[in-house]
Parts: structure tokens; sequence; C-alpha cells
């Protein structure tokens, strides 16, 4: 890929301004505002086909995913055959790695990995002697699982009709996030996306918390894999006194503090203590060649617990878990964690308290409904207010997918466009840590982040990213008929503010101009450019500086 200038720097010193519009929502801007929060950005036409549907008719259909065709997208995914395989067959064909030593601060996500903790399995039964010896496999490469669910992550976020369905995925999977290369965990992830995530995304809460806490990948990365009940054997004639087994506390303490209650949500060190009790012998069978859940009863803690001031009897097993996350899901704190979230992700970076207290009452009322919980906050009087209206700098992934939506762009979301994800800093399923990525737009503005955004709006629309086109003739119309601003206000549906108008009447006269500007011209050229490639840079040019303004980076 050749090197390209960026931007004229009157784009990113556009971008960096903060937009705010403070007057009430017009009919096309409600259009706007369904488009940009409830999807991964507007295709062009799109904002036509919301305004003859009608906002509440459009709001009702994405909140029924079911209800809308998506067998385009299926066609598309059919190409990436590990999305269906069962983790058994992933762990056979996709031999793991050798373990890996943790990572340490100075480390990068790129080579940042967590080794695989010792695990007791099962031995396999010797071979009969007359029985022939089973052909080693080809060994395949371990990345093409996390690769290809990736790029499906992406695909969906483009092309999926079911958008609203794909952004709450996104919100799930952030919340309940999981770092997808740690050892075993990459032949784990498709099915935590398949199984855990996607069945329950717009289902009840306490259905979606039990998938994850089943989950495999989920038991793996907090380490509750290994959690065991402590026990202490006596010295014997030939054996020293010894321990087997011990409590590990991770995945108890993020279920509350990340999943559930929130960090303030109330409960105490002795309450982590008590829930990961709860949770010992929830493991793992073989995580590098089976990697299924399975409950080991011999593993488990069967003394009484006391949760949040609830008393769990002794003896319940599998169940304790069980009781656990059905307190959790149903508790007040619970509510309001989720409903904060949910509206942090879909209004603002500061959430009216009213919107927050509304949700939160309707996901008490409704037994934990995602769906109903979500109609309370995207219907709210809240949402079509100003004081909503382009306030929040959309994610790095948020950003390309709303790029490659808008251009109308043919992707197969291979390396090299997800690799632009990860240099903006927010690599696919690559946060090291449980947390998930924040959800604050100051996360995203930092000079290298939006530096890193507008070479990927240039990469993209001079077609420099393998497997990835724009056709950007088709794009603008006819180049003797069209209007600078007239073009910007079709890519970044709606107003152009006064500066991003003079950016853009500067930049075309500018293009006008022969010999084409460094700015169009791949570092290393030796020659002008062509009529025709000329053209096209300019093309390409106009839509780059459309994603770069800052009406275009905000949702």
């Amino acid at each position: 890929m050749s090197t390209l200038v960026v931007l004229p720097q009157i784009a990113i010193a556009s971008a960096i301004d903060r937009v705010a519009y403070r007057t009430p929502l017009s009919p096309d801007q409600r259009v706007v505002q369904a488009l940009s929060r409830l999807t991964f950005g507007a295709r062009l036409g799109d904002v036509e086909r919301v305004r003859k549907l009608g906002v509440d008719a459009f709001i009702a259909q994405q909140l029924d995913p079911e209800s809308i065709d998506d067998s385009a997208l299926t066609k598309r995914l059919e190409k990436l055959p590990t999305l269906n395989q069962s983790t058994p067959t992933l762990a056979e064909q996709y031999n793991p790695p050798k373990p890996s030593p943790s990572p340490t601060p100075a480390q990068t996500v790129a080579t940042a990995m967590t080794s695989e903790p010792t695990m007791t399995v099962e031995a396999k039964p010797s071979p009969s002697p007359t029985a022939p010896a089973k052909p080693t496999p080809t060994p395949k490469n371990p990345q093409m699982v996390i690769t290809e669910l990736q790029r499906a992550k992406l695909l969906r976020a483009v092309y999926s009709e079911r958008q609203l369905n794909e952004v709450v995925v996104d919100f799930w999977e952030n919340h309940f996030s999981i770092y997808g290369n740690k050892d075993a965990t990459r032949w784990m992830m498709t099915a935590f996306d398949r199984d855990a995530i996607r069945p329950f995304a717009m289902g009840r809460f306490r259905d979606l918390l039990g998938a994850t806490a089943h989950s495999p990948a989920m038991l793996y990365y907090l380490d509750n894999h290994q959690s065991s009940v402590l026990r202490e054997y006596p010295a014997t004639a030939d054996k020293p006194a010894r321990r087997s087994g011990g409590i590990n506390e991770n995945y108890a303490r993020e279920l509350m503090e990340l999943h559930t209650l929130g960090v303030d949500g109330g409960y105490t060190q002795k309450d982590v203590q008590e829930v990961a009790r709860c949770f010992t012998g929830w493991s793992i069978r073989k995580p590098n060649e089976e990697g299924l859940f399975i409950y080991n009863p011999s593993a488990h803690d069967n003394g009484e617990k006391i949760v949040l001031g609830i008393k769990i009897p002794a003896n319940g097993g599998k169940a304790d878990g069980e009781r656990v996350l059905d307190i959790l899901a149903k508790h007040p704190k619970t509510a309001r964690y989720i409903a904060t979230k949910l509206s942090r992700r879909f209004l603002g970076d500061n959430p009216p308290a009213i919107v927050v207290d509304r949700s939160a009452k309707v996901f008490l009322a409704s037994d934990g409904s995602i769906t109903e919980t979500l109609r309370s906050i995207i219907t709210s009087p809240s949402f079509f207010n100003s004081s909503a209206y382009r306030t929040k700098v959309k994610s790095p992934f948020e950003f390309v997918a709303s790029s490659l939506r808008v251009t109308n762009a043919e992707t197969d979301a291979n390396r090299p466009v997800l690799d632009w994800i990860a240099k903006m800093g927010q690599p696919v399923y690559g946060r090291l840590t449980p947390d998930g990525y924040p959800d604050m737009s100051s996360q995203w503005l930092s000079s290298n982040d939006l530096l890193a955004r507008f070479n990927f709006a240039s990469a993209l629309t001079l077609n420099t990213i393998k497997g990835t086109t724009v056709n950007t003739e088709k794009l603008l119309g006819k180049r003797e008929s069209r209007i600078p601003t007239d073009s910007a206000r079709a890519l970044i549906l709606g107003e152009v503010s006064e500066k991003s108008r003079l950016a853009f009447n500067k930049l075309a006269a500018e293009l006008a101009k022969a010999p084409p500007t460094p700015a169009i011209i791949p570092v290393g050229a030796t020659k002008p450019l062509g009529p025709d490639a000329m053209a096209k840079a300019i093309d390409g040019q106009l839509i780059a500086l459309a994603l770069g303004t800052p009406e275009f980076q905000r949702k």
C-alpha cells in the first residue's frame, strides 16, 4: 500500500472542533438521529427510505430483528466456515500455539498474550496395539478462527439489515468483554459470539447473563475454570501434608463490578469471596481439545454462603451459581447500572437522570427485558432532543463501519481494513482488560487517533486498502454538474457547518487546478497523474474530507 499524504490541515482542525446543536430537532433531524444512533451509519438513500417509512415505524422494525430479511448478509458470511463450527472442531483443526508470557504494561496488544494456566484434564485412553494410528491432521493457521470472527463482526455492521441488533450485540460484547487472543479463548470466542451473545442480545438480561456465565470463553478468560474448593490433606507415613485446589475470585469480582451491580453496587469483599465459592466447579472440559462447559462437583464448595445478605443453603451444587445469577439479575443496582450504560450508548456521555431512572424501572418491571428497556430509551423525548444530536464521537469501529456504509464500499473485511481499526486504538476483540472499551467521546479524541482516521479516509477513498473498493464517481455523480457542498451534505447526512462548507469549497478549488496538489499524489509518485487518475483522486479527496468533518465524526 502506498503511503498517503494526510488531508489538508484545515480538515484536521475542523474535525477537532466540537459541534453543538441547540435548536429543536426538525423532522429530517429526527430521521438522521434515528439512523445515527440505531445503526452503524446510514447508507445513501437511507434518509429518504426512513422518511417515507416514518421514524416510529423504523424504530419498531429494528426492535423486531427477526422480522427483517437478512439473507444477503448470510451469503457473505457463508465464506467464513469457522463461524458455524463447534469449539471441539476448531480446537482440533487449529492447533493452539505454545503458551506465551502474560502481558506486561509495556507490551502492545499485537504481541501481548496471557499464558494458559496449568489444567488437570482427563488422560486419553491408550490406543489398542492393533488399532491403526490416526493420521495427524495438517495444522491450520491458528489466527484464522479469531480473524474470521472479526471479519464477521465488521461484515454484519456494514451489510446487515438488522442494524439495531448489531449495535446491541456490539454493546453486549463490550459489556461482557473478553480478550480474544488469550490462548484457548481463540477457539472459544466463536461460540461466545454465536451461542452466548447473539441469541439473547435483545431478550431477557438473566438469560444473557446466564449464557455468558456458562461460556467457556468467559470461564477461561477470568480463570474460573481453575477455581475449586481448597482441600487439605494431612501427612501420612509416606506423604507430607499438602493442599490442592484454591478459589479464584476473578470472575466473581467482574461479575458484580462489570456485568451487574457496577463498581458502586454496594457489595463487599466478603460478597466477592462468597460468590466465588458459589461458582467453584464451573469449569471447562479439556480447554485445548474440547473447550466445553462442565460442572465438576468434586471441585465445588458445598458449604453455606451468604451473598448480599441472602443465605444460600449448603449442598446446593451447581444451583449455587444459578442462585447468584438470579439475585444479581433482579437487583435494583443492576437495573440502574445497565440502564445507565445503555443510555450512555444511545443518548450521550452524560445521559439525563430522568431517562436512566425511567429505563431502570422498565428493566425491573419487565423482568429484565432488554428490548423494552431499549424502547424506553430510544422513544423518550430526550432521544430526539437537540442536546443528544451529534454529541457523541464515533468509536474507531463505528467510524470505519459508517465510512464503509456511506460510501457503499465493497469490502471483504479482512486484515487490511481490520488493521485500520486497530491503528485507531480499538482492535476488534483486542481489549486486554475485562472492562471493555470506554464508551466516552474523550477516549477517541487524541491527535494520533484523529490522524489515523484521516489517513484511513484517504486510503479508503483512493482505493488503496486491499479487499475494499469505493466507486467514487458513482458516489458523487457527474463531475460537471456536482456542487461540493451538496456532495458533502449527502455524505454527512444533513447540515454542513460554515467551517466545513468553506473547507470543501477551498479544497475543491485547489483540486481543480493543474497540476494536482501534493495532497492527492501518493507518496513516491515519480510523474503527474493522468487525467482519469487525477479525476478519481480528486473525487477521493472530496469524499475523504467529508468523512473527516466533525459532522461525520459524530453521531
